[in-house]
């Protein structure tokens, strides 16, 4: 393998990182990982209902609104990458369900869409400059929940950030 096709590798795996980290910073609550996704003068675009200002603003925004509901869960899907040196362009599908009470009913929010990020490296650490969020669709509906949900938390007491932990 060369020297440059290894260099692509690491530069797409770092920023699939990244992706993840969004979800998973929403998901947990964790403003200080999610700030970590965008460089600190990006933009982010949600639309004009929902978000538009400052990249880790919007982390702070989505953790902040998903207080008030019983549970999220975020995915990315497909994403598509384009790199050129010390920048890059990604389109990365993602599905969101969001679990709350409305009018004393459990109703679940899904949400199918696409971001749009232009990113940079910057000292060596991909971060997005630019995100427009797309929405392709969506939906509402009361739900009839079957399965428990309380092995796991909103915060950094989850389990997964032991079995993650960095082993010296």
């Amino acid at each position: 393998m060369s020297e440059r096709d290894l260099r692509i590798l690491l530069d797409r795996q770092a920023i699939a990182d990244k992706l993840a980290a969004y979800c998973r910073a929403v998901d947990r609550l964790d403003i200080p990982l999610g700030h970590t996704v965008f460089h600190a003068d990006a933009h982010a675009d949600y639309g004009a209902s929902l978000y538009r200002g400052d990249g880790r603003g919007v982390i702070d925004f989505i953790c902040n609104s998903h207080l008030s509901t019983l549970n999220h869960s975020h995915q990315i899907c497909n994403s598509t990458v384009t790199l050129n040196g010390d920048a890059a362009g990604s389109e990365t599908y993602f599905h969101s369900a969001t679990r709350l009470i409305m009018d004393g009913r459990h109703m679940q929010i899904r949400v199918w869409g696409r971001y749009l990020d232009s990113w940079s490296r910057r000292a060596g650490d991909w971060a997005i400059d630019k995100r427009l969020t797309v929405f392709d669709f969506d939906e509402l509906r009361e739900i009839t929940a079957t399965l428990r949900a309380d092995e796991g938390a909103r915060d950094r007491s989850d389990p997964s950030y032991e079995v993650l932990r960095t082993i010296p």
